[in-house]
């Protein structure tokens, strides 16, 4: 999966932690749990790895899947 240049990851964190404690997403995702408070609290991460950004956006796109209202 590929992601824009241009993600807003303090959105994505922000979103993901209304779910999740901080440690529970560094645990699903591998990021650090001080990366994941720093990118709560806004400051950049220009070097996020990939890999990390794949797994922000897989568990991010899993909790969309999971709360998308199941059709008739």
């Amino acid at each position: 999966m590929l992601y824009p240049v241009d993600v807003n990851w303090s959105s994505i964190v922000r979103e993901l932690l209304k779910h999740y404690k901080q440690t529970e997403l560094s645990k699903k995702t591998g990021v650090h749990q001080g990366t994941i408070s720093d990118m709560y609290r806004g400051i950049e991460k220009p070097q996020l790895s990939y890999k990390y950004g794949v797994s922000l956006m897989n568990a991010y796109f899993e909790l969309e899947t999971i709360n998308q209202p199941e059709e008739a």
